[in-house]
């Protein structure tokens, strides 16, 4: 070769994608059949042991050039991504199994070994085989660019004959497996490629090792599902997810607050076995804060999950638990039940009397109920609007009612107890015809006997005290309101929904969205810039099931449809994907999935991306932290071993933070 010749061969295989299959790539054939969908690729048993085997699921490299003493020149700037579904007979594939059964055949009969029986160039004719392959896309540079751009498909096919096929090195893998890497600042190591359950040829070529990037701002403000069996590594999913965001918000002073939803209390506590926990991503509530039943007062993260059911601030939150409890306990063909559940106990407009008044009336007789379930203390304001003389009467005189006192037509309620004893006398004014008409029909018909009917007897007491481990008469506001001030502050926030029945774990968990969703819609529709925060979910199938209610009284479909512009991002994680609505799987922008039990739950996944390729991989090989991933800006699904959530993990996050890493030989 002349100088000129090896210095332009030289520069051929510098270029941004020929320096990709230069880069420790293998060579194990060609391309001998291509479509614009598929290629079926000729290779052969040497070429394979060579590089290290070639899994189900692989990716391969298909290039047309020529291969020279400096390397492998590209005829065109372009490399098609390929990945291995399956094999694919030859043409010649009858002649060679004829060939096989006669070497099987000689070899028993005279009991000499497969090569003994057969010659060189029969030999070489067996070892052919070939792959059957899925077009995944292009790499390609455009004019004098170095910019590596992706599409998926292709736009012109050229003689097959041309296509050299590499598998890639595993510096090359990892960067397939990541693109696109655009910018350092925000690239998570999420794990390292994984194609099969049998890893013993991956780790003998060093490819076990080929580290898988993501961007983190994939996961801020968009929807990720976390799909698996139990045991397969959700969790841990989960948490390096979490605690990734966490670490970048703190370096990019973005403070992106994080509320996990922990019906199992994994999240709000600490790990036995590793004495690991998100948790321990801070040391006060002004980086974490758990909400649980009954907090340690010794633990400065830990906050209590209860409300003051006398609370004003609280009414709302209190009045839909009760309702929920109610329902629960009460017989499927209860009449009353529908009028009860459309109670409301939103706040009227002051300048509404009317309503107003009928607010007042029927939070009387729910401060009454509360009293009688053993539910008692002073109240907030609470007017009651009768005649003059109807107020003179229960507040002054020998039958005047304790800690009621009255002005004009107005009386003034200060105790549950008062409660109570102003109700039995205002149902007594009403036996004896000396309430208004207004009473008279409320009492009778109206959201007032709607809520006597539904409490009457031993049952609605019953509904209340079950619910009594959540009033706690020193609780400050609303738990929606409260978590809604630490996403604003940016903080770590777990909800710990371990303790008590699934109807107070259901009625929390949808008013603190609820109220999320109410503060950033009325931030959004005054002009302010969204605050970027996210929800994680847990055990989701029983949150969002599908079927459920439609979207104005769902707040997690709801979610599905207005978070992204408010820019709330939402983690889910089941095993159930059937389960979960479909115009949340529709919106969903990342998916990492373990092993799945069942081909109800493969179908149903096949119908989003390519996901239908790995269904048969999904359900049968059950290998923790195992997953089929596809991002926001992945360009395709990447099978990768995430990495297991670890002290490292923490305590990088910790220092970004500006806080001192744990020693785990120190957690208690």
């Amino acid at each position: 070769m002349s100088i000129t010749s090896a210095l332009l061969a030289a520069q051929q295989t510098a270029t941004p994608l020929a320096a990709l299959v230069n880069d420790g790539c293998h060579a194990i054939g060609g391309v001998f059949r291509l479509d614009y969908n598929s290629a079926v690729v000729l290779t052969d048993d040497f070429r394979k042991k060579q590089a290290g085997g070639v899994p189900h699921g692989g990716f391969l490299l298909a290039a047309a050039g020529t291969q020279t003493a400096e390397g492998f020149t590209l005829d065109d700037e372009e490399l098609i991504l390929l990945r291995v579904r399956g094999t694919a007979p030859l043409p010649n594939e009858p002649d060679l199994v004829q060939t096989r059964l006669a070497v099987v055949r000689d070899a028993g009969d005279s009991g000499k070994g497969f090569d003994e029986v057969t010659d060189e160039l029969t030999r070489n004719e067996l070892q052919q085989s070939a792959f059957d392959c899925e077009v995944i896309g292009t790499f390609y540079t455009s004019g004098n660019s170095d910019l590596v751009e992706f599409g998926a498909d292709i736009d012109n096919v050229v003689s097959s004959a041309k296509y050299q096929v590499f598998l890639p090195s595993k510096k090359v893998l990892s960067w397939l497996a990541s693109y696109p890497e655009t910018g350092e600042d925000d690239l998570l190591p999420l794990g390292v490629v994984r194609f099969s359950s049998t890893r013993r040829r991956a780790r003998a070529s060093g490819i076990d090792q080929a580290e898988v990037r993501v961007h983190i701002d994939d996961f801020v403000a968009r929807k990720t599902a976390v799909f698996g069996m139990t045991r397969t590594g959700k969790s841990n999913t989960v948490k390096t997810i979490v605690t990734a965001v966490h670490r970048q918000s703190s370096l990019t002073d973005a403070r992106v607050g994080q509320l996990i939803f922990d019906p199992q209390g994994e999240y709000a506590n600490i790990n036995d076995q590793d004495k690991t926990g998100l948790r321990l991503l801070g040391d006060t509530a002004d980086h974490v804060r758990v909400y649980k039943e009954s907090p340690d007062p010794s633990e400065a993260v830990e906050r209590p999950l209860r409300i003051n059911f006398l609370d004003a601030a609280s009414l709302q939150t209190v009045w839909a638990m009760v309702q929920q409890e109610v329902a629960e306990s009460a017989s499927a063909g209860a009449q009353y039940m529908a009028g009860f559940r459309a109670v409301d106990f939103a706040v009227p407009d002051p300048k509404d009397v009317s309503a107003q008044s009928h607010f007042e009336r029927n939070r009387l007789a729910f401060y009454a109920l509360l009293h009688r379930a053993g539910i008692s203390g002073p109240l907030p304001s609470t007017r009651i609007m009768l005649t003059n003389d109807l107020v003179t009467e229960a507040t002054t005189g020998p039958k005047a009612i304790a800690d009621v006192t009255g002005s004009g037509k107005y009386a003034y309620v200060k105790t549950t107890a008062a409660a109570e004893k102003l109700l039995d006398w205002l149902k007594s004014q009403n036996a004896d015809g000396k309430l208004t008409e207004s009473w008279k029909r409320d009492f009778d018909k109206g959201e007032l006997a709607d809520i006597l009917k539904a409490m009457e007897g031993r049952a609605g007491d019953a509904a209340i005290k079950r619910l009594k481990p959540f009033h706690d008469r020193n609780a400050i506001g609303d738990i929606g309101d409260l978590v809604w001030q630490d996403m604003l502050a940016g903080r770590l926030v777990i909800v710990d929904l371990s303790k008590g029945n699934g109807t107070v774990v259901k009625t929390l968990s949808e008013r603190i969205v609820t109220t999320l969703l109410d503060r950033a819609r009325d931030d959004f529709a005054a002009g302010k810039k969204p605050h970027p925060f996210q929800v994680i979910v847990e055990e989701a199938h029983n949150l969002f099931e599908r079927g459920a209610k439609e979207v104005a009284g769902n707040p997690w479909v709801r979610m599905s449809k207005e978070a992204a512009k408010y820019k709330i991002g939402l983690i889910y994680a089941t095993q159930e994907v059937s389960s979960v609505d479909q115009r949340i799987l529709s919106n969903t922008s990342n998916w990492l999935v373990a092993h799945l039990n069942s081909d109800n739950e493969t179908k149903e996944l096949s119908h989003y991306y390519d996901f239908k390729t790995w269904a048969e991989s999904i359900r049968r090989a059950e290998d923790q932290g195992f997953v089929r991933m596809k991002t926001y800006s992945g360009k395709y699904i990447v099978p990768v071993q995430v990495a297991k959530f670890d002290h490292d993990m923490i305590n990088e996050a910790r220092r970004a933070s500006g806080l001192q890493p744990v020693d785990p030989a120190k957690i208690a």
